[in-house]
């Protein structure tokens, strides 16, 4: 059971990194070739990184709300 625990914390740090490293190149990407700036492309890239730790924090919220969902089922089936 630990090692099913560890490979999901370690699928979701996965997602959460990867995810940041996406939307920031995305970002970095769009106000390079689109806009012609790297002040832009910075900030844009910044900005991608910050969506990308949104997005990394609320996986792991939705995925510890569902954890603890799943632990009060198993406790009232064990109380029963």
């Amino acid at each position: 059971m630990k090692i099913g625990k560890y490979s999901s914390i370690y699928a979701l740090a996965s997602q959460g990194i990867f995810s940041m490293i996406v939307f920031a190149a995305g970002g970095f990407c769009i106000g390079y070739f689109a806009i012609d700036s790297i002040l832009w492309s910075v900030i844009l890239a910044i900005i991608g990184l910050l969506l990308g730790l949104i997005s990394f924090i609320y996986n792991m919220l939705y995925i510890l709300k569902k954890e603890e969902e799943e632990k009060k089922k198993n406790d009232s089936v064990k109380g029963e």
